[in-house]
């Protein structure tokens, strides 16, 4: 299952000041898998050139979710732009947000709600592609429910993880005073035996991995909630980015280009994501891809490229989570992410 989507920020400011000691100890034993781990490339005359290594930590474990990353290393879209990139998965015990921050990593993969939520705690993130427009988080509920929006989940059971900023705007826009919510701890096992609940999850994984056993679900997407979160977001620090212009422009556009191969060809780069994990079968990134696309690739990113932001948008996101508490204080949204790096629709 997917992860508590609000990481656990506090500690990342303290693991700052260990930043200059730890930029040089990238970790070593997360290479980037089958054959990537490349040291020198070819440049157009046939001849070798020097790569500059870049370190990319995922906000999970490897899945189709952020398939356009593997893409562009499977196709060695990083490599020819000079880049010798490391995929990092993540996973419960890894934050994306402190390897960036500390310098052990120099990209990262988050939500616009969390990089704002970091720089209030004084952690310079910045933003720099979103690979999905909006996100892909759903509450899944039993087929057989008649529920038709989320002002219909007055007196049902929820399961939720504790902190779940969509919740907190879900609960304080439609206005739920009474609903049940109970802890949901990663299994599915408690919302299939509680008849009119829902359950956390994501449009590209739960409904698969329910069908596969014979359940029918129905899903609200969190996004026609109108919680206006960007998803998978590319990130790096400030320090970084002013220190590596060029690692970082190279990095996005190969990240884009590699987006736009995965969408019609996802099931020749799904086989290479398993071997970063081969507890999810090609199957389940299959479906996981087919989900994807219409959060990817948008009227939007068809206009201005995939990968696309607004000042807009991060201030519609931010009024949001000041609305719920998630915000103490406005941060200043043009320094919260940077677009000059994409390479537009052509």
């Amino acid at each position: 299952m997917k992860r508590n989507k609000t990481p656990m920020i506090l500690g990342i400011a303290v693991m700052m000041l260990l930043a200059a000691g730890c930029s040089a100890a990238k970790n070593e034993s997360a290479s980037s898998g089958a054959g990537s781990n490349v040291r020198n490339g070819t440049d157009a005359a046939g001849g070798a050139k020097e790569l500059q290594k870049a370190h990319l930590v995922e906000g999970w474990y490897a899945k189709g979710e952020d398939g356009g990353y593997f893409a562009a290393l499977q196709q060695n879209y990083y490599e020819d732009a000079g880049i010798d990139m490391t995929i990092q998965p993540g996973g419960p015990q890894v934050s994306g947000l402190q390897l960036v921050a500390s310098g052990q990593a120099d990209f990262g993969i988050s939500y616009a709600d969390d990089i704002l939520r970091a720089r209030e705690q004084g952690i310079p993130v910045v933003g720099l592609l979103a690979g999905f427009q909006y996100t892909p988080q759903v509450l899944i509920y039993h087929a057989e429910d008649k529920i038709g929006g989320f002002e219909d989940l007055q007196g049902r059971t929820v399961f939720i993880q504790p902190g779940v900023l969509y919740w907190e705007y879900i609960k304080y826009k439609y206005k739920l005073t009474d609903v049940k919510e109970l802890n949901y701890n990663g299994q599915l096992v408690n919302f299939l035996k509680t008849e009119d609940a829902l359950n956390q999850g994501y449009i590209t994984n739960e409904p698969y991995a329910l069908g596969e056993q014979g359940v029918k679900v129905n899903v609200l997407k969190i996004a026609d909630s109108g919680y206006a979160n960007y998803c998978d977001v590319l990130f790096t620090t400030e320090d970084y980015l002013q220190k590596h212009p060029d690692i970082v422009k190279a990095v996005v556009q190969a990240s884009q280009k590699g987006w736009a191969y995965y969408l019609d060809n996802y099931k020749t780069v799904n086989p290479f994501i398993q071997t970063y994990n081969k507890d999810m079968a090609v199957e389940a990134m299959d479906y996981e891809a087919e989900q994807g696309k219409p959060f990817i690739l948008n009227d939007e990113t068809k206009a201005n490229g995939i990968g696309y932001m607004t000042a807009d948008r991060w201030n519609l996101i931010q009024n949001q989570l000041m609305e719920i508490g998630g915000l103490k204080a406005k941060q200043d949204v043009s320094k919260a992410f940077d677009t000059a790096f994409l390479e537009t629709a052509k």
